[in-house]
């Protein structure tokens, strides 16, 4: 197998039909600027907005303080100070050697120095409770609705690599197509087959990278032509493309590893243009793997005489 042979039929079945891949391509890059948008948002927003509305919590509680503060001082110092009268008229303080009236100006001083310190102590234990708080609850619902989005942008980001191969059927087998044609076929009418598909691929595949990273590439190489054998056997349980496409795999992974990788020079221009080169690159190799697949089907037609006697069609 040539892989620029195929590649040359490849730009032969796309010439023409770019202006078919266009919507494939923006809607992608739209929806990816706009989670990026909303997550950045979303944190240079939580901040700011926190830290203001706690401390004007605190400065609102604050304004309430010192009056309660005045008055618990004052009802200190009346209070110590009239005992401290009484013990000196009873004589408890006639032998003192200091000057009353400076211990009583020092105690208040002392009293009142104690009662601000007080005061601020409680403001200031006051704002920290608070803003930890407010901070924890923002960045919890922050987090879960960044979550939310990862998870959103995860799936979409599966189900639209099955689309893109099925419109690269569409494509290489001449047929009219568009983004919202593909659309309908992959998920409305195939959607139960088509999604449970893909996740289970996602999850065989995040399971057996768990043992190691070597695995999980095998793996993901051996389920390579799950949702090209959905589309070209409508009749094809999930399960069972998943299984014939391990089945098929066998004996092509590294060569199909080999040809993922003969595109990286354009996934790096695809990258340092900012995504404009994708318009490009999407379908090129998108057909260009199509067209791998049928060579591989072409190669072991032998194996699908039980498939047609279970009655699969299109083997």
């Amino acid at each position: 197998m040539i892989r620029s042979d195929l590649k040359k039929k490849a730009q032969a079945h796309l010439h023409g039909h770019y202006g078919n891949w266009s919507v494939f391509v923006l809607i992608p890059c739209i929806l990816l600027f706009i989670y990026f948008f909303f997550t950045f948002a979303l944190f240079q927003s939580t901040g700011p907005l926190e830290d203001t509305d706690s401390y004007q919590s605190w400065q609102d509680g604050y304004t309430q303080n010192p009056k309660s503060n005045n008055d618990y001082r004052s009802g200190y110092d009346d209070g110590y100070l009239e005992g401290y009268d009484e013990g000196y008229e009873d004589g408890y303080y006639e032998e003192d050697s200091y000057n009353y009236k400076d211990h009583k100006k020092s105690n208040k001083k002392s009293l009142n120095a104690l009662s601000v310190s007080q005061s601020a102590s409680m403001g200031n234990r006051t704002q920290t409770v608070t803003y930890e708080q407010t901070t924890t609850i923002g960045t919890s619902i922050g987090g879960l609705f960044a979550f939310l989005l990862w998870v959103t942008l995860f799936v979409g980001i599966i189900l639209y690599r099955g689309m893109i191969q099925w419109a690269a059927i569409d494509n290489v087998e001449r047929r009219l197509f568009s983004f919202k044609s593909v659309f309908m076929d992959f998920i409305k009418r195939n959607g139960q087959r088509t999604i449970v598909a893909n996740l289970l691929v996602s999850l065989y595949t995040f399971l057996w990278s768990l043992l190691f990273f070597v695995p999980g590439v095998v793996k993901q190489l051996s389920y390579g032509m799950t949702n090209y054998l959905l589309k070209k056997d409508p009749e094809l349980s999930p399960k069972e493309a998943i299984a014939l496409s391990q089945e098929l795999m066998k004996g092509y992974k590294m060569e199909y590893l080999i040809f993922s990788y003969s595109f990286i020079l354009w996934y790096f221009a695809t990258i340092f243009s900012f995504g404009l080169t994708s318009l490009y690159v999407i379908p090129y190799y998108s057909v260009s793997e199509v067209l791998f697949f049928e060579q591989i089907i072409s190669e072991k037609h032998h194996l699908f005489s039980q498939e047609k006697a279970a009655g699969f069609a299109d083997f």
